[in-house]
């Protein structure tokens, strides 16, 4: 199953791994599903990372280690889409992550933002929230 990431979910999920978004980057870490990344977004990961260097320092530490084990990791795909999109216009940087995945063949978008969720699926890709993805392909991840 490949997927997309995007960077509320990442964050939220590094910072709170017993919540959905923490379930999914489990999953992720556990090489459970294939995660799509393009250069755009891995540029928006670590620039949004940058910014939340809060809490104990072994804390912030270990987020950090985290996202570089993630983003090396023999399930992190790279790839760059060859076109840009407009589906969504309130955010244009929501438009990456529908790039990504149509450039590498997604099954979901897993977000937490109200522009995308409202998408709710573009060309054969569901666009969810953590926890409906877990409760639909992942029902065993515990609520």
């Amino acid at each position: 199953m490949r997927i997309v990431v995007d960077t509320n979910v990442l964050m939220g999920g590094l910072i709170n791994p017993v919540k959905a978004s923490g379930r999914v980057i489990n999953l992720w870490q556990a090489g459970k599903v294939e995660v799509l990344i393009s250069s755009a977004l891995r540029e928006e990961y670590l620039h949004t990372f940058a910014r939340m260097r809060f809490g104990e320092a072994e804390a912030v530490k270990r987020r950090e280690s985290a996202l570089k084990r993630l983003l090396a990791g023999a399930n992190t795909t790279l790839v760059e889409p060859e076109f840009r999109l407009q589906v969504i216009r309130e955010d244009h940087s929501d438009n990456r992550l529908i790039e990504c995945a149509v450039s590498g063949g997604a099954d979901y978008i897993v977000s937490q933002d109200r522009h995308l969720l409202r998408v709710g699926q573009y060309d054969g890709i569901r666009i969810l929230t953590a926890h409906h993805f877990l409760m639909l392909e992942h029902p065993g991840c515990g609520e």
